[in-house]
């Protein structure tokens, strides 16, 4: 298999921006588990992105365990809400983009559409005003429904913003499916190393995320959301820099010369990959 060709969006993305796609993937999921130690530390048994453990909490409230051993219903029921916003908020800009002739996948074969940079940008503006109210707050725990309405709204655009880029087993968010296409793939000798590597990847971002997390509440408590938040924006630079459309439309909103030229060679070459 080819791992290039790894969905729509990236079928004719050259194998460097792969890369600089897969290390902004990295870059999210670091940052998702960086918010997720800072909310599930401060704010007690609640996720504000593996919606997974929400409904496992969800049923633990509901059944009569309260808090310390068990959740505060309302912050996990508010994430759920909330997260489910941010998603159909998500979808809702991807299918706005739609229309654009210059940003189609198949007509400029980009690694990350712009539409996908529009919907971080705007988990971007969520993520600051969390750490606005976070700065600002006497006590964040006082605050909890408030910031975890903002940061769980942050991680569903986010969520359904990475799923458009159709990389298999990434989430950014959650990596059971990331964790079980790794040891699949494994077992099956199926993944390329490039899969090996991104699925890895990925993991490890989230875990060293939450170990950061951790430490900045410990240690440097009022700026704990900086870094999630300066790391988003990074992503969201380097998308609309690096991974920028490379082929443009004619007025009839067709490729034009230079991006069918383009097409005809990455064509060409996946066809080669594939024989050999």
């Amino acid at each position: 298999m080819n791992d290039r060709v790894a969905g729509p969006a990236a079928t004719h993305a050259t194998p460097a921006e792969l890369a600089v796609r897969d290390w902004l993937l990295v870059g999210l999921s670091f940052a998702t588990g960086t918010y997720e130690a800072i909310c599930f530390l401060t704010f007690g048994k609640v996720f504000t992105a593996a919606m997974t453990g929400n409904l496992v909490l969800l049923g633990i409230g509901v059944a009569g365990t309260r808090q310390p051993a068990g959740p505060n219903l309302v912050t996990v029921v508010i994430s759920l809400a909330a997260f489910a916003a941010g998603a159909a908020l998500a979808t809702a800009i991807l299918k706005s983009f739609v229309g654009d002739k210059e940003t189609q996948d198949n007509d400029v074969f980009q690694a990350w559409p712009r539409r996908v940079t529009a919907a971080l940008a705007i988990a971007l503006i969520l993520q600051a005003g969390f750490l606005a109210v976070w700065a600002t707050a006497a006590s964040p725990a006082g605050l909890a429904y408030v910031l975890m309405t903002l940061s769980a709204l942050a991680m569903g655009l986010q969520m359904n913003a990475i799923r458009d880029l159709h990389v298999p087993g990434i989430s950014t968010t959650a990596v059971t499916a990331t964790f079980i296409d790794l040891v699949s793939g494994l077992v099956t000798w199926s993944l390329t190393a490039h899969s090996a590597r991104r699925l890895t990847a990925s993991m490890a971002g989230l875990a060293a995320g939450a170990f950061l997390g951790d430490w900045m509440l410990r240690h440097a408590h009022r700026y704990a959301p900086v870094v999630p938040m300066f790391v988003t924006a990074v992503v969201v630079a380097t998308a609309w820099v690096a991974l920028k459309p490379r082929a443009s439309a004619g007025p009839d909103g067709k490729q034009g010369p230079a991006g069918r030229a383009r097409g005809a060679v990455s064509a060409a070459t996946r066809m080669r990959g594939d024989r050999n």
